[in-house]
């Protein structure tokens, strides 16, 4: 399940798959602002059927940081 949300990084910040790392984000990532960052947070509730809460949403700087709210939401990501 990592590759889904890779992918879905791939697609709404326009990189390439290659490029994307757990520490990537708006450092690495050019077309990582606020307007893809959300984008990207209703993508990935679509399509792991879960809801972030604001405080979650707001922690977000990095795939990371998806991927430990995806876990506390019981989504088990396999590397």
């Amino acid at each position: 399940m990592t590759s889904k949300l890779y992918e879905l990084v791939s697609q709404i910040m326009h990189v390439p798959i290659s490029e994307i790392k757990d520490d990537s984000g708006p450092q690495s990532i050019e077309t990582w602002d606020s307007f893809n960052l959300y984008l990207l947070l209703n993508e990935i509730e679509n399509e792991f059927k879960i809801r972030f809460t604001l405080d979650e949403s707001l922690s977000i700087k990095n795939v990371s940081d998806f991927k430990k709210h995806l876990k506390n939401h019981g989504i088990i990501l396999n590397d």
